[in-house]
């Protein structure tokens, strides 16, 4: 992986950006995109928009800014805090939450705290092998009362993301928000690289960055009910399932390529623009990898209900929304490869 995506990753990952909070997320986007692009706009939802011109086909790439975390809902008289899931209709994976730890976004900043939940000793042998119950894991900030926290600005609702770095570990990338943090990262890449090329030797490119993607694509409706092009590809991550405990549904792993994802929970993807992008892959020696997923979506499926061509280009991932996410560094650049040669050969 070159410095410079892994110096964008690094950076895009440490930024706070909950669902409905991606303020931070899109001002990074907007200040690395507007050097390269021709056009900048913001939407009234906080979608970023960038326009590099090209020839007359014209290719829209879009990642998602926000990231998966927890709004809180409870605080008792005690001072601990009790979240709930800022997804749509997914409750917290509660085997992950103990132990981890977390910033709470306050209007004036930022508040460390940890999951945690009661251990051995007082749960006794019974109660340390079972996975506990919502109302039993709770975040530790240090105080002591409810009070307490209403005084430094923690209320219900106020948003909590993890608390995690990107490491390297082995030959792999660990950490939070690679979904989609990747994504806005290769896009970034995409536009210095694509700005470099003649105009008249690549298409017109849209780079949107929405808002509000795990929480059902509520941002980008905003975008797809204007958008006419040739085809929207979906730089995201691809669920891959090659460690113990998986029943090697789909096959996906690292290091093995891109994810060209065929059908996910809503929809099928275009087979036209799927075919394109395979063909491209085979002329560069690319290896590529498919997948039918059962528990996955995009912001793909109002692109496609409002008409326009939609494939899914992904990086395979392990973990998906947990803090320890992983990645592969050969997948990235390959990805990267792909897409670039897929958007250069359009231009033709």
């Amino acid at each position: 992986m070159s410095d410079r995506i892994l110096e964008l990753l690094k950076e895009l990952c440490a930024i706070p950006g909950p669902v409905g909070r991606e303020d931070m997320v899109q001002n990074y986007v907007r200040e690395h995109l507007k050097e390269f692009s021709d056009d900048i706009r913001t939407d009234k939802i906080g979608n970023v928009i960038a326009t590099i011109e090209g020839t007359s086909k014209h290719y829209a790439l879009v990642a998602h800014a926000d990231e998966v975390g927890f709004f809180v809902s409870r605080i008792d008289d005690d001072g601990f805090l009790f979240t709930k899931w800022n997804t749509q209709g997914y409750k917290p994976d509660l085997r992950l939450l103990p132990g981890q730890w977390v910033l709470i976004m306050t209007d004036s900043g930022f508040i460390p705290g940890r999951f945690c939940v009661k251990t051995a000793h007082i749960a006794g042998p019974k109660g340390k092998n079972t996975i506990p119950k919502d109302d039993e894991v709770f975040i530790d900030i240090g105080v002591g009362s409810a009070e307490e926290v209403e005084e430094i600005g923690i209320y219900v609702g106020t948003p909590v993301v993890y608390a995690a770095p990107i490491e390297r570990i082995g030959k792999q990338l660990m950490g939070k928000s690679f979904d989609d943090r990747i994504g806005l990262a290769q896009m970034i890449v995409l536009a210095e690289k694509i700005s470099k090329t003649p105009k008249e030797n690549r298409p017109t490119i849209s780079l949107v960055s929405t808002v509000m993607e795990e929480i059902g694509a509520k941002g980008a409706p905003a975008i797809a009910q204007n958008l006419d092009v040739d085809g929207v590809l979906i730089l995201e991550i691809g669920l891959a399932d090659d460690y113990p405990g998986t029943n090697n549904e789909v096959s996906i792993g690292l290091g093995k390529g891109p994810v060209i994802v065929i059908k996910d929970t809503q929809i099928v993807y275009s087979h036209k623009l799927n075919t394109k992008i395979i063909a491209t892959a085979e002329e560069n020696n690319i290896d590529i990898q498919r997948a039918v997923y059962h528990n996955y979506a995009t912001d793909g499926f109002p692109m496609a209900a409002h008409g326009q061509p939609v494939a899914v280009i992904a990086v395979p991932c392990r973990y998906s929304h947990s803090s320890f996410e992983a990645i592969d560094p050969t997948d990235v650049e390959n990805t990267l490869d792909l897409i670039y040669h897929f958007l250069i050969s359009e231009a033709k």
